[in-house]
C-alpha cells in the first residue's frame, strides 16, 4: 500500500473562511445556515442556505476568475490556503506527478441552476455561463 501524506488543509464554508475560523465555529457549536431571500422568488419550499461570508471575485481579481462561478472560486481560495499551509511554492508541485491536490464541494448552488435552465430555455446553452 502507498502512504499518502497530508501536507496542508484549505477550507471555505458557511461557517469560516479558512482552516481556523471553521475550527473555532465547530467548537463554538456556531451554525451556518441562514435565509435565502432570493429563493422565494424562485419558487422554492426550502429557503435556507449556508454560503460563505466572502467575496471570492474580491480576494482573486478578475483576471483569475473571469471563467468561475461563485462556487469555483470559493474552491480556489481553499486551495490557495491548502498550498500555503503545505508550505510548497509553485515549483514544487508544477508538473510533479507526485503531488495532488483533493477537493470537495457541495456542487453547484441553487440559484445558479436555476439561472442556467431559464438561460437555456430563453437564449439556448451557448448562453450559459460559468456555473
Amino acid at each position: 500500500m502507498r502512504r499518502v501524506v497530508v501536507t496542508g488543509m484549505g477550507m471555505v464554508s458557511s461557517i469560516g473562511n479558512n482552516v481556523a475560523e471553521n475550527l473555532v465555529s465547530l467548537k463554538e457549536a456556531r451554525p451556518g445556515i441562514s435565509h435565502a431571500q432570493d429563493y422565494k422568488k424562485y419558487g422554492f419550499r426550502s429557503q435556507v442556505h449556508g454560503e460563505p461570508d466572502l467575496d471570492p471575485f474580491e480576494v482573486l481579481g478578475r483576471r483569475t476568475t473571469r471563467f468561475m462561478a461563485k462556487g469555483s472560486a470559493w474552491n480556489y481560495v481553499a486551495i490557495q490556503e491548502a498550498i500555503a499551509n503545505a508550505g510548497l511554492e509553485e515549483k514544487d508541485y508544477r508538473g510533479n506527478s507526485r503531488c495532488g491536490i483533493v477537493m470537495g464541494s457541495g456542487g453547484p448552488s441553487t440559484k445558479a441552476v436555476v439561472e442556467a435552465a431559464g438561460t437555456t430555455i430563453e437564449r439556448g446553452p451557448k448562453r450559459i455561463g460559468p456555473t
